[in-house]
């Protein structure tokens, strides 16, 4: 602030040319302001509480009285729904002891600098201060224009539930009785549940468009926890006595029907990232490859009653550990297939 104080001068000339001096705040008349927002807001708050006051008197009477200030803009109701948008918040500073008549007031067109911070959600735009000269008491008003940084909280959210996803994914590449298998189903889980929790709070706390990346998450988390869950299952099927010899006829019917297909047999027969291919014991003859006199004569030397014994002995000897492989590869298709479409739906 500054001013002119009549009665605060002197000659410097028989002074020992001394053009300025800096006095304390109690021995100069200061005005005091109060600030609030322009909306409908009943908090008002006053320049007694600001700090580094400093004050310089020159020899004509300018008064240049410098202090910091911190002033809340309440600007906006509810800041969750406030997204890709910008807000103009006004702010009030005016005088409570003087009218018009007592105290004018002016403003210089300097160029002011305001910080931009990257973490934070927001950052100033424009600045604008203007006098207003309608009211009975002097009054500055401080048009304050900020722009909501969604997009970049946004993306960071949406790559971490992309990564998540491909860890969900990936995980199912790994040997299921091994300890990285082990540990990408588990860390995987228990990253997503506590980032679901952080990303709901954030919504509807903080910013309201999270709420539908927080959904995207939910899917991610839940098709997480059918990994683990198959995980744990397989692992213990596979471990226990039982499980080594026994299979259920629907899953061993089900992954025969699959393999009937060429393209899907190759497939279902690629190995583990950490683990040696192993032949499948559901794994088809390919007939048609073999010369036409050999099918001949294999058909004429098998005997009627084979078909049958063969059969029921193929179903009898496939054991978990021959089944955990193209199962892994059917799951890592319908968590493909789901993740596809859950960011198709997020995305329009």
């Amino acid at each position: 602030q500054q001013w002119y104080d009549a009665f605060l001068h002197w000659n410097k000339r028989t002074s020992g040319n001394i053009e300025t001096i800096n006095v304390a705040e109690q021995d100069l008349w200061t005005p005091t302001f109060a600030a609030k927002s322009f909306q409908r807001s009943p908090r008002i708050q006053n320049t007694k509480q600001c700090t580094r006051v400093k004050c310089h008197l020159s020899y004509d009477g300018e008064v240049i009285y410098t202090v910091l200030c911190t002033f809340t803009v309440d600007c906006y109701t509810e800041a969750r729904y406030w997204a890709f948008d910008t807000k103009i918040c006004t702010l009030r500073i005016y005088s409570v002891e003087y009218d018009t008549n007592q105290l004018s007031l002016f403003h210089f067109q300097r160029r002011l600098s305001y910080p931009s911070y990257s973490l934070l959600p927001y950052k100033i735009t424009s600045f604008q201060m203007a006098t207003v000269n309608s009211t009975m008491s002097p009054e500055f008003r401080m048009d304050i224009v900020i722009e909501r940084l969604v997009g970049s909280h946004l993306v960071v959210f949406l790559v971490l539930i992309v990564m998540f996803c491909f860890l969900n994914l990936f995980s199912l590449w790994f040997s299921i009785d091994t300890s990285a298998r082990t540990i990408a189903v588990v860390l995987g889980t228990v990253m997503q549940g506590m980032f679901l929790v952080i990303l709901y709070w954030y919504g509807m706390v903080k910013m309201k468009p999270v709420i539908t990346l927080a959904h995207l998450l939910l899917g991610s988390f839940a098709l997480g926890v059918i990994a683990f869950g198959w995980t744990y299952y397989a692992r213990g099927q596979i471990t226990s006595r039982k499980g080594c010899t026994e299979c259920p006829l629907a899953v061993i019917q089900t992954i025969s029907c699959l393999r009937k297909n060429r393209p899907l047999t190759s497939f279902l027969s690629i190995g583990y990232l950490n683990g040696s291919i192993k032949k499948d014991t559901l794994s088809p003859e390919w007939e048609d490859n073999l010369p036409e006199a050999n099918r001949q004569t294999q058909v004429r030397n098998l005997p009627q009653d084979d078909d049958t014994a063969s059969t029921t002995n193929d179903d009898s000897d496939v054991t978990w550990q021959d089944m955990v492989q193209p199962v892994d590869r059917i799951l890592f298709c319908a968590m493909l297939t789901m993740y596809l479409l859950m960011f198709i739906v997020y995305v329009f």
